[in-house]
């Protein structure tokens, strides 16, 4: 008789006891504020959790209905993500931590959605034995499943170009200003040239064939001078094409039919100078 009135004690006592699980009417009050502040800053994943437990049914009926209103508000406009991460081979991969900042978001990847706040994002991916990799997105109100993805996979890199191909980038100074030098004493030859050919024309109209030495002899200094300027200028030329060859790289057959080069052609009364090839 004594037993089973101890059990008949113990069973009356039970449902005395409150829920380990209750929320208490202060709590239920507190996260009822914070839901509706949340929601205004934009933190819908808090603000979710906030509805989670003013919706509780411990909860005032209230405060219960309105929350459970928000709650569903809430969901329809919290964007969810999935995280993707793929190793060196290109094979996803769970073995990966991502932060946000210095909050770690996963600890490792499952494949499930997250909710994650709208606005922009920056995740940091990082996995033992690679260099961290990170992503810069903007998760929008209301998007579901959005495929954030990162990749483990190195980038081939660039050939560093070597000392050769550093040396024969562009084009050397010296030959440029040696050869600019030539091409102008062309030009003055030229023109001196035919000024002493304009000279000779008008001695051959006026006096010749008995004209005296003091009216030949301008005549005969200015194409001597021509003569002379022209040979310095055609050494230039020649000089400056030695020192580019020199200072470049040894060219390819096609690089050598495209090349410029100096032409020189006799004619009557004097001479062609001419620069062929590609440009």
């Amino acid at each position: 008789m004594k037993t089973r009135a101890l059990v008949f004690f113990a069973a009356a006592t039970i449902p005395l006891a409150a829920p380990a699980s209750a929320t208490t009417k202060k709590e239920c009050v507190a996260s009822y504020e914070q839901t509706q502040s949340l929601r205004k800053e934009g933190k819908l994943a808090q603000a979710r959790e906030a509805a989670l437990v003013c919706s509780d049914n411990t909860c005032p009926r209230v405060v219960r209905g309105d929350c459970a209103e928000w709650l569903a508000e809430i969901e329809k406009s919290l964007p969810t993500v999935v995280l993707v991460a793929r190793d060196d081979k290109g094979d996803e991969t769970a073995d990966v931590r991502v932060f946000e900042g210095d909050k770690l978001v996963r600890d490792r990847l499952d494949g499930k959605a997250m909710p994650m706040d709208p606005g922009e994002h920056v995740l940091r991916f990082e996995r033992d034995g690679a260099e961290p990799v990170t992503r810069k997105v903007i998760v929008h109100e209301g998007d579901k499943l959005v495929r954030i993805e990162a990749s483990f996979k190195k980038e081939p890199k660039a050939p560093e170009p070597s000392p050769e191909d550093e040396k024969g980038s562009g084009v050397p100074i010296a030959p440029i200003v040696i050869g600019g030098v030539g091409l102008l004493g062309l030009g003055a030859a030229g023109v001196i040239g035919l000024l002493a050919l304009s000279a000779k024309s008008d001695l051959e109209a006026s006096c010749a064939p008995r004209c005296t030495d003091a009216a030949v002899d301008p005549v005969r200094t200015k194409l001597l001078a021509a003569d002379i300027t022209a040979g310095a200028s055609l050494a230039l030329l020649g000089a400056a094409a030695v020192v580019y060859f020199v200072s470049k790289p040894k060219p390819t057959d096609e690089q050598k039919s495209a090349m410029p080069r100096l032409e020189f052609a006799p004619t009557i009364g004097g001479g062609f100078v001419g620069l062929r090839g590609t440009f």
